[in-house]
């Protein structure tokens, strides 16, 4: 018996991988070099794109309203060029021992250093003329946390901050800048006693940056003017100078995999729903979920005509389950998904959460479109670092989020 469960296990190890080889080749493509995470140095959203909307057409979607794409603009503060961090005399490297605020402007110097040592700590004037305020979370208890985030957003009058972080390096996007430089280091990199930093970091704000959010449509066999509706955001957060790359292979070339796999599924004739399919693959999440704003105040097809929408992120892992955003807010479509795992036995446990304003799906509920957000738990950590790389990548739930998906979209579809 158990030589017989060791050849069953090895057979479902290989027939998985073989199922999931797809999505990872479109993950590694995705979070690769080239793509320049996806962001706006290089125009590495656009390379996306272009290759999401290059599958559609060889899957057979149609495009919506005449066009693949959906084009519109946003700020976005970018960092093309410099990116030199010096404390002392140590060398920082850039996305893993330091990243800047992503409202950084561009600074260039050597700065003298004033220690932060107390909450209430006076600076008389000129205390901190041209100088950088070091504020090292680790020397305050959690107690004080709120007061030192106080500090870190209303600083008082200097050149700009240096915050000293004991756990972890978590970077965003912004669509202006600041004119406080604010520089985040791991704590472990920074060398004790420094008196000096030497900074040579460049910016550039792009006021109006041309992105894409990209569009396909399967017809359905019956009912072709109602709609279930994929999304999942392409874009991620770029480069921070030329060296830190910031892949986002789970967040999320995992997610754009996922409807990838899910459009060709569906465009083969046999498996096509009475109801009609969309498959939206939104620009500028990164940025304040700004390609889903953009689709919402000008949609293509009446938002009414929506049954149900799927948002997608996060689905490179799942050892410990999957989590439903607004699955307290949709009781009877979560109560289905939850028979439909539990009688296939899929995920090991599907959570559920109130409203929340954290993925492409959040403007869709505002509207009144019915819709659930989808993020799989478990595993890697890696999210919105250097570290989120094909590599962390397991798809370990992919397959069974498939079929989940798949048969709520027969009980919903039809």
């Amino acid at each position: 018996m158990r030589h017989i469960f060791k050849i069953a296990f090895r057979f479902f190890l290989v027939s998985e991988s073989a199922f999931c080889q797809q999505a990872a080749d479109h993950i590694r493509v995705l979070a690769s070099p080239e793509y320049h995470g996806r962001g706006y140095y290089r125009n590495g959203d656009r390379k996306a794109a272009e290759y999401i909307k290059k599958q559609f057409k060889n899957y057979g979607l149609l495009p919506v309203s005449g066009s693949y794409f959906q084009p519109f603009t946003f700020p976005v503060n970018t960092f093309p060029g410099k990116m030199k961090v010096v404390a002392g005399k140590k060398l920082l490297s850039p996305g893993r021992d330091f990243i800047v605020s992503p409202s950084c402007p561009t600074i260039k110097g050597k700065f003298d250093l004033v220690y932060l040592n107390a909450i209430n700590q006076v600076f008389e004037n000129n205390t901190l003329s041209n100088k950088f305020l070091v504020i090292d979370k680790s020397v305050f208890p959690d107690s004080l946390s709120a007061q030192i985030d106080s500090i870190i957003k209303s600083p008082p009058s200097c050149k700009g901050l240096i915050i000293l972080e004991p756990k972890k390096l978590t970077w965003s996007v912004s669509g202006k800048v600041n004119e406080q430089a604010i520089i985040r280091i791991l704590t472990a990199a920074w060398p004790k006693e420094t008196a000096i930093i030497t900074l040579n970091i460049e910016n550039k704000l792009i006021n109006e940056y041309h992105s894409q959010n990209v569009l396909g449509m399967i017809p359905g066999t019956t009912n072709k003017d109602s709609f279930i509706v994929f999304t999942a955001h392409y874009d991620h957060l770029g480069r921070m100078g030329k060296n830190a790359l910031f892949a986002g292979a789970n967040d999320n070339a995992s997610g754009t995999a996922m409807i990838l796999e899910l459009a060709k599924f569906y465009a083969q004739p046999e498996n096509r729903p009475a109801k009609s399919l969309l498959f939206i693959a939104f620009a500028g999440e990164e940025a304040g979920l700004i390609g889903s704003k953009y689709y919402t105040q000008s949609p293509p097809l009446p938002l009414s005509n929506i049954r149900f929408l799927l948002n997608l992120d996060l689905m490179g892992n799942g050892e410990e389950g999957m989590m439903v955003v607004n699955g307290e807010i949709h009781p009877a479509e979560f109560a289905l998904l939850e028979k439909i795992n539990n009688d296939r036995q899929l995920l090991p446990v599907i959570g559920k959460r109130g409203k929340a304003a954290n993925s492409d799906h959040y403007w869709f509920s505002e509207k009144g479109v019915p819709a659930f957000f989808f993020y799989t738990t478990g595993g890697s950590k890696a999210y919105h670092d250097v570290d989120d790389l094909p590599g962390v990548i397991r798809l370990t739930e992919f397959e069974d989020v498939q079929t989940l998906i798949k048969v709520f979209v027969q009980e919903t579809g039809q």
